[in-house]
């Protein structure tokens, strides 16, 4: 794959000189909304761009990246990855985890298998989290907390690097202050990296909460867990900013943010009503999150994606079954854009 086709995906710190690109060049892709330096956040999109560029061909000069590779290569074997999945991840937990390959498994089986594809990278463990899919971000803050606590004090760990997609950046989030302020920070604990994050809330939720809030008590779709309440509450506007300004994230670790936005067509049908929803706002969303809101305050902007909330992290153009298929819109390289992120993470000295 060529440089000029992988920037179809992500584009770097170009992007703020390509707004009015001709489409055949790279889709439009615009910069965040509020100044990177001024909302907090580094921009580290150049850097970036070029290692999942790396990562798409799979092949390049080895001498360029010798130092960044060494680096990566003293931490991986030590180095534990948690994926948090996001509202409702458990529905599809059988075949569709974060970042995941699609075959179909048992959930437990998923958490860990689906991710056998990167055994190369040779990190110490690399698994999904199983949390209710359907709880609020402090309830499964806790459950993370303990499963971070856990993998910590594994033999082996010395870094512990959470890679959250969606609402699981919320989750993520409480879990960070439950464990700053219960007095049992690990030292392992490394790095956060938010992946289409719900940081600062979503539209959507502060409108069709009570209705959600009305209908989820009576179905439980898939695999779904229970309603346990407070699921779309966590992702209002009104939780999570308020929320924020008195629990920033903690400084004591390593904080990353991709963001996705995309133009119309890349949106998957189903996120379409939604996409044009919050394009009343803004057009740059993913069809449930506003690209600014997804922002990690602290954070190094690695990355504005072009795709849609869905195709950025759960495969579901591969599911075993075809209603579920159908839903997909275009596909996106999330396996390198993972691959990137986690070397990045963990070479970022």
């Amino acid at each position: 794959m060529t440089a000029s086709s992988a920037r179809r995906w992500v584009l770097g710190a170009g992007a703020l000189l390509c707004v009015g690109c001709a489409a055949a060049q790279t889709p439009r892709l615009l910069a965040t909304q509020r100044p990177v330096a001024t909302a907090g956040v580094r921009d580290g999109r150049s850097r970036f761009q070029a290692l999942f560029e790396r990562e798409l061909r799979r092949a390049d000069d080895a001498r360029a990246w010798a130092a960044f590779d060494a680096r990566f290569a003293a931490h991986a074997p030590s180095a534990a990855v948690l994926v948090v999945p996001g509202l409702l991840g458990d529905c599809v937990g059988a075949q569709a985890v974060p970042f995941g390959d699609g075959q179909m498994r048992t959930p437990q089986r998923n958490a860990v298998e689906a991710y056998a594809g990167y055994a190369d990278l040779g990190l110490h463990t690399l698994r999904m989290v199983p949390l209710p899919g359907r709880a609020s971000a402090v309830a499964n803050g806790r459950a993370l907390a303990q499963a971070v606590r856990e993998t910590a004090a594994q033999r082996g760990v010395r870094r512990v690097v959470l890679i959250a997609y969606s609402k699981g950046t919320a989750d993520a989030l409480h879990a960070l202050h439950e464990l700053e302020h219960v007095g049992r920070w690990p030292r392992a604990l490394h790095a956060l990296v938010s992946v289409a994050g719900i940081v600062h809330g979503t539209p959507l939720a502060d409108r069709h909460r009570v209705l959600f809030d009305a209908l989820s008590s009576h179905f439980a779709p898939l695999d779904c867990s229970p309603e346990q309440g407070g699921s779309v509450d966590s992702l209002t506007h009104a939780q999570r900013r308020s929320w924020l300004a008195a629990h920033p994230p903690p400084r004591r670790m390593r904080l990353y943010s991709v963001v996705a936005h995309a133009d119309p067509q890349r949106i998957a049908w189903p996120l379409r009503a939604t996409y044009d929803e919050l394009a009343a706002i803004d057009p740059r969303n993913d069809g449930q999150v506003l690209a600014d809101d997804a922002l990690l305050p602290g954070s190094t902007l690695l990355a504005e994606a072009s795709a849609d909330h869905w195709a950025l992290a759960l495969p579901l153009e591969r599911a075993p079954q075809a209603w579920m298929r159908a839903l997909a819109g275009p596909a996106y390289p999330r396996e390198a854009l993972l691959r990137a992120v986690v070397k990045f993470a963990l070479a970022d000295d």
